[in-house]
């Protein structure tokens, strides 16, 4: 080992005295030059912003492009955000009586007239929740879903009056390459990404185009006309949610929302590009049926030709003319019917298929690389089950679950949340949900209003008897709750409860047999064990302990 030289204070070289050493090696090998394999790798060190923003728009393009062309990008895509949001999502809303200060039936009751107004704004038929017209609050979670997915997801609260209307809340989702720098400004400390922040490095406002950038020609210059509109509207000492930005915050001091997909784009490209040529060169193979060679030698070919050669080189042209006009007038083929060749012609058919037996595995390496980035399983992005059995299938959707909770909770604090305060605080000042009179006021106490659930769409079974089985057990050991159970495939307890009590009503006004009231055993064996246990008992009272 090199020496180590140590110059201490009070030298008459007057230099610090920090260690210097003379050897080029690093104490960590991570960080040093002299592995080959990290040779040369010096990685920039900068902030998130300045990693990503100056390469959003690129990256973003070519996700995109990705998702409109790769059929594998699309439907993972489509699987996270079936997963996130599915085509369920509804609220279950359980307000705080202590928070409120009133009494638990109270709060049940006011849970109630919330979800009743919410369905009456979130599900509306004609869509005045979206400023758009187009989408209904599901819908609109989902278009948020795929563009958080996609790196990040932006939307304005908007307040819009009008007659027939009984909230002026609605959402408009818009597309993050709107927000930006006015007239493209470089970013400051205050201004990054089109997003204005306070000294304390909190979002204030967002600055969004009118259009597109690339829309010129479609809104003229509305595409370089920007407007600033502030994250919250104050009232009071509350802030209405005006602007919704979603994504996925992976280091302090990021502005913006970077995909996941990012870290396998060059090899999901280079994949793609493969199949394709794979593709191309087994349709070329398959749409050669075969060659005809001709078994004249070249001496005797070039006698027939009664051409000259030209500096040893023969015309091989009065040749080729005579054997085109031979097929051209001549059918070779008549289905499957060889009828003549030219004379010295031989056929050889084309019996060689092309080896593609390594394609699908070397495939295989790739896609399970996109299904980690997008944080779904092999077998969810390939639709390949045929190597999977109960319990690895269980092992990886237990896994993948972890990761959607993570990201739906994301969404839901981002947007859901939002959506909802804005919602509950018009529907409380209108009176279209009346809170019981000594109750604190929404603004007093907002979480205590807005508590409750989000229920997204089913998780779904693997083996629907064993599950079934479990669950009874967990919710019989008291582990888990009926309602936490019924969530879990997407549904609401409390509506399941009534719809049980109109069915076993239904039933017992047409003097039917109801349904079955312990899973797994017939209503005979249920009254059999009954009247087994009727008779033990009174065998017990006769005779005394048995």
């Amino acid at each position: 080992m090199k020496p180590v030289i140590r110059v201490r204070a009070g030298d008459a070289s007057g230099v610090s005295a920090r260690p210097v050493s003379l050897a080029t090696s690093s104490a960590f090998e991570a960080t040093g030059d002299r592995e080959p394999g990290i040779a040369g790798w010096s990685p920039g060190l900068q902030s998130a912003d300045a990693d990503w923003l100056p390469n959003r728009d690129g990256a973003v393009a070519r996700i995109r492009d990705l998702d409109r062309n790769d059929p594998w990008v699309s439907s993972g895509i489509d699987r996270q955000v079936d997963m996130l949001v599915g085509g369920t999502f509804r609220l279950n809303s359980k307000p705080s009586a202590k928070l409120l200060g009133i009494t638990q039936e109270e709060a049940d009751q006011l849970g109630n007239d919330i979800q009743t107004a919410w369905q009456s704004w979130a599900e509306d038929p004609i869509f005045r929740g979206d400023a758009e017209r187009q989408l209904n609050f599901v819908g609109q979670m989902g278009l948020i879903a795929r563009e958080f997915v996609g790196g990040e997801a932006l939307a304005v609260l908007r307040w819009i009056s009008e007659p027939g209307r009984d909230y002026a809340t609605a959402v408009q989702v818009v597309d993050p390459d709107r927000l930006s720098n006015p007239d493209n400004r470089m970013d400051t400390a205050t201004l990054k990404g089109g997003v204005e922040f306070s000294s304390d490095g909190a979002p204030i406002a967002y600055h969004i185009r009118k259009a597109h950038p690339c829309d010129v020609f479609q809104y003229g210059s509305d595409s370089f006309t920007w407007q600033r509109i502030p994250r919250w509207d104050q009232i009071g000492s509350w802030q209405r949610p005006k602007v919704l930005h979603v994504f996925d915050k992976r280091r302090a001091g990021q502005t913006r929302g970077i995909s996941r997909l990012v870290s396998n784009l060059a090899g999901q490209k280079m994949l793609r590009n493969h199949a394709r040529s794979e593709l191309r060169a087994a349709a070329l193979n398959s749409s050669i049926v075969g060659a005809i060679y001709t078994q004249m030698g070249a001496e005797y070919a070039a006698e027939a030709v009664g051409s000259q050669p030209v500096e040893g080189v023969t015309d091989w042209g009065s040749f080729t003319s005579e054997r085109a006009k031979f097929y051209k007038n001549n059918k070779t083929m008549d289905e499957s019917r060889f009828v003549h060749m030219f004379p010295s012609d031989r056929l050889d058919l084309n019996t060689q298929p092309r080896q593609t037996s390594g394609f699908p595995a070397f495939q295989e390496v790739f896609l399970r690389a996109l299904a980690a980035s997008l944080g779904v399983s092999y077998e969810q992005l390939a639709m390949d089950w045929t190597k999977t059995n109960y319990s690895s299938a269980r092992a990886a959707l237990n896994e993948i679950w972890r990761g959607i909770h993570r990201l739906r909770g994301l969404l839901i604090a981002g947007a859901a949340n939002l959506i909802f305060a804005a919602f509950l605080e018009e529907a409380l000042d209108r009176g279209y949900v009346e809170a019981p009179a000594h109750a604190r006021s929404f603004y007093e106490a907002p979480a205590g209003y807005m508590r409750g659930d989000w229920i997204g769409p089913a998780r779904g079974y693997i083996d629907p008897v064993k599950e079934a089985q479990a669950a009874i057990l967990r919710m019989g050991a008291r582990l888990t709750t009926l309602e936490q159970e019924t969530a879990q495939q997407g549904g609401d307890w409390e509506q399941n409860l009534d719809q049980f009590g109109r069915e076993n009503e239904a039933f017992r006004s047409r003097e039917l047999e109801g349904p079955l009231k312990n899973p797994g055993i017939s209503n005979s064996e249920k009254d059999s064990e009954d009247g087994s246990a009727e008779s033990t008992k009174s065998d017990a009272k006769e005779g005394g302990d048995t």
